[in-house]
């Protein structure tokens, strides 16, 4: 009882502390990107820095606050033409992934609805333009601008291929309307990122309860080419899908889930 009560205190004071770093950290973004241009060739890297150190900031806070360790996490590369194909636990999925790139940070396909009302997080969105769509309401133009975002993205694209977040850590079935058009855009180098852990704690409630007891375990699989001009991008990601099934299977074995 005591050790659940403590576990309660711990995840919801992280979760306050969350949302204040997310309230004080969205009129300094504000400002740092109406300064942006004074910085000349250097902004971009600018950008990237101020992206990869929220997702630094996300994970430290938890792992100050509610012990959770997160390392060592995977690297993968941050080039143009890397597409990084994540299984979804948590929305917590992006700053983990964020982390584990060596340079630049990944342009997440992320739902519309997450452009407006979060302190920051919407800012970032609309600053860094990543793809915005509607899952429930794909049409051809959505589909074709999305295509157009991944052709001409100087930055490693990065996509949940099930569309929404599995409620019990399994992998759901692959909704491949919105990573074929990414598929179809440009060659590219396809890494498989998989997740474990984060999906006991995928809701406000069930983080308060139980981010304190989670022992998220990550690994990289890839990278595998595809070429639009030569590959059929249908097998291609069901040969993806089976992969990331034995991926996850493989790091429950070696970590005794």
């Amino acid at each position: 009882m005591i050790k659940t009560s403590l576990d309660y205190l711990r995840g919801g004071t992280c979760l306050f502390a969350i949302g204040l770093l997310l309230i004080i950290g969205d009129p300094i973004q504000r400002a740092l990107f109406a300064l942006l241009p004074l910085s000349g060739r250097h902004s971009l890297h600018l950008q990237a820095s101020w992206f990869r150190l929220w997702a630094n900031i996300m994970l430290q806070t938890i792992r100050i606050i509610c012990g959770v360790r997160f390392r060592p996490l995977p690297s993968v590369s941050g080039d143009s033409g890397t597409l990084l194909l994540v299984n979804h636990q948590s929305i917590l999925d992006i700053p983990y992934v964020a982390a584990c790139l060596s340079e630049n940070y990944p342009l997440f396909v992320t739902r519309r609805r997450y452009a407006k009302g979060i302190p920051l997080v919407s800012n970032m969105l609309r600053l860094y333009k990543f793809p915005l769509v509607d899952p429930a309401r794909f049409s051809v133009s959505q589909l074709n601008a999305l295509a157009e975002t991944a052709a001409n993205a100087r930055y490693p694209v990065a996509i949940f291929p099930e569309g929404s977040r599995t409620r019990n850590g399994d992998i759901r079935r692959f909704r491949t309307a919105g990573v074929n058009a990414i598929l179809s855009s440009r060659p590219w180098s396809v890494h498989l990122v998989i997740v474990d852990g984060l999906w006991k704690c995928a809701t406000l409630t069930d983080f308060v309860k139980k981010i304190s007891r989670i022992r998220p375990k990550s690994v990289i699989i890839g990278p595998f080419s595809f070429d639009p001009e030569t590959d059929d991008p249908e097998p291609f990601m069901a040969g993806m899908r089976e992969k990331m099934l034995s991926g996850l299977a493989q790091l429950r074995k070696e970590s005794g889930a």
